[in-house]
């Protein structure tokens, strides 16, 4: 049976940065949408070490079935030189269980992760020259 898409995304690359600006709930019909949507912006970047800042907003759970498929691309898109992702979550509903649930993906796919509760604090530590060092796979 399928379903209607939940969710909608966006997604632009700015240097060695993919961007990507989000708004939940998300299930697996709108995550396989959004895989091929990231292949020509991962072929832009493929050949270096790349980050990807997420932009989260509202309700941004994900079904089981589009955890699954997120940690897939990102186990992909790490052994396509995916180096560490950024995760905004401004204005995003059920705050803990978003971070619980993007940890668990990105600890399982062995990409580095911060969480920030605000585009300006994350662009601050992001451009930081130390930071790029000290990034872990901890919640903040």
């Amino acid at each position: 049976m399928k379903f209607k898409e939940h969710g909608v995304f966006e997604i632009e690359i700015e240097d060695t940065l993919l961007r990507v600006d989000a708004t939940g709930p998300f299930n697996d019909e709108v995550l396989k949408r959004y895989k091929w949507a990231l292949e020509s912006c991962i072929l832009q970047l493929e050949g270096s070490q790349w980050s990807q800042v997420i932009t989260l907003h509202r309700t941004s759970l994900f079904t089981p079935e589009a955890e699954k498929i997120l940690t897939d691309t990102l186990i992909k898109r790490k052994s396509r030189g995916l180096q560490a992702g950024y995760l905004i979550l401004e204005d995003v509903d059920f705050k803990s269980l978003v971070k619980e649930q993007l940890s668990r993906c990105y600890i399982k796919a062995g990409v580095e992760h911060q969480f920030f509760d605000s585009t300006s604090t994350a662009v601050k530590w992001i451009t930081h020259p130390l930071n790029a060092v000290s990034m872990t796979h901890s919640a903040k």
